[in-house]
């Protein structure tokens, strides 16, 4: 037990020793930035002085007037003269500076890379390779752990929730549209860009967020975890501190500016408000996440890709370009969480469609009767997943 103790001991002042020069090389890399910002801002004022300098001797050659011409000459050699005498003592400087910084640099490269000199005899080349190549993994009961129990339970209502919108929030969606407009391919297009567009706006509001929280945790954090972990701890905490209304208003704002999607004059994208306000939710709450889930870049025309999306049933199956998205697939970094829903057609092309093209009809609060509708929108015909499905059977 002694000799443990002694070991301990000794291992501990190394510890301490090591600190100490952690410090001191932290101390004179500051020292290092300061000289070299002085040695920047001195070789600025010498570029300047030199240019007056050589104005001043040019403005004393070029005047017109020849019974003054050697007194404007004498002024500005004298000028001139000056400014020599400033350029020499603020060349000293420089070379002062750049010299301690040579020494700084000698002094850090000594202690960092010759593990045998002074007190750092205990750093061998095994030690600092580890250094070099570290990589911070946190801990198994770490908030910041793809299986902390947090992540795992919000993650799996998320997709559930993800679900459900698909199956039934976006289905009275498009009931609501289509009391306004025929054009069924336009209505998807809409709740496409609605979904998008709310994903775009709350995380673009979670990364403001977070960047707050870390700037007023980074002043009096002190613990044993880490401050990304207490960044984590303080938004799984408050989750609701979002600004909700603000978010809808910048969807449809959002909206009003996409030139695919359209509305009649008398109606305006705030007619499937509560759609948008639960999509500003969920994707608040995705991005919230230790390991964030988000949906995946699409642009019309794209290839499909048979391992984000399926078809739909007024597809057309051989076709290898989708003509518009119906859903967005769900994924965490790489992987597919939950797949998306598209609409093939041959000679898809990036073209918005034309505002004329489909009929609008005037605004009224009751929907159409289903003969006189042009478009299939039955709920029974909807490829949409039952609410009892799981989430597995998407990805």
């Amino acid at each position: 037990m002694l000799w443990q103790r002694c070991e301990a001991s000794f291992i501990f002042c190394r510890l301490a020793e090591a600190e100490d020069e952690n410090q001191a090389l932290r101390s004179k890399a500051g020292l290092l930035n300061d000289y070299q910002t002085e040695v920047r801002r001195l070789r600025e004022d010498i570029a300047l002085l030199t240019q007056r300098r050589e104005v001043l001797q040019w403005s004393a050659v070029r005047k017109k007037e020849p019974q003054s011409l050697f007194y404007y000459k004498d002024i500005g050699l004298a000028d001139a003269q000056d400014e020599i005498c400033k350029l020499r003592a603020k060349a000293g400087l420089v070379d002062d500076y750049e010299r301690k910084i040579r020494n700084l640099r000698d002094e850090m490269s000594l202690s960092c890379i010759s593990p045998t000199v002074g007190k750092w005899d205990y750093l061998d080349g095994d030690f600092t390779d580890t250094l070099k190549t570290y990589r911070y993994t946190p801990r198994l009961t770490s908030v910041l752990s793809i299986d902390d129990p947090m992540q795992r339970v919000r993650q799996q209502n998320l997709i559930a929730r993800f679900n459900d919108m698909f199956a039934q929030d976006r289905l009275d969606a498009l009931d609501t549209l289509r009391r306004y407009s025929d054009d069924h391919e336009n209505n998807q297009r809409i709740i496409y860009t609605a979904i998008s567009e709310a994903f775009s706006v709350a995380k673009l509001a979670f990364r403001q967020f977070k960047l707050k929280v870390r700037a007023n945790l980074a002043k009096t954090h002190y613990g044993p975890d880490t401050l990304e972990e207490a960044v984590q701890d303080y938004i799984n905490r408050n989750n609701d501190l979002y600004d909700l209304p603000g978010m809808v208003s910048d969807v449809i704002r959002a909206m009003n500016r996409n030139p695919k999607i359209f509305l009649p004059p008398d109606a305006s994208f705030a007619i499937i408000q509560p759609f948008i306000r639960e999509a500003v939710k969920m994707a608040w709450q995705m991005s919230s996440l230790a390991h964030p889930l988000d949906i995946a870049v699409a642009t019309d025309a794209e290839l499909f890709d048979d391992n984000k999306y399926r078809r739909s049933y007024d597809s057309e199956y051989t076709a290898p370009l989708v003509n518009h998205h119906i859903w967005p697939c769900l994924m965490q970094g790489i992987r597919v969480v939950v797949k998306g829903e598209a609409l093939t057609r041959r000679g898809a092309s990036l073209n918005s469609p034309r505002r004329g093209r489909s009929p609008v009809r005037p605004l009224s609060p009751y929907p159409r009767s289903r003969s006189r509708s042009v478009s299939p929108f039955r709920r029974s015909r909807s490829p949409s997943p039952r609410r009892s499905m799981s989430p597995g059977r998407w990805s």
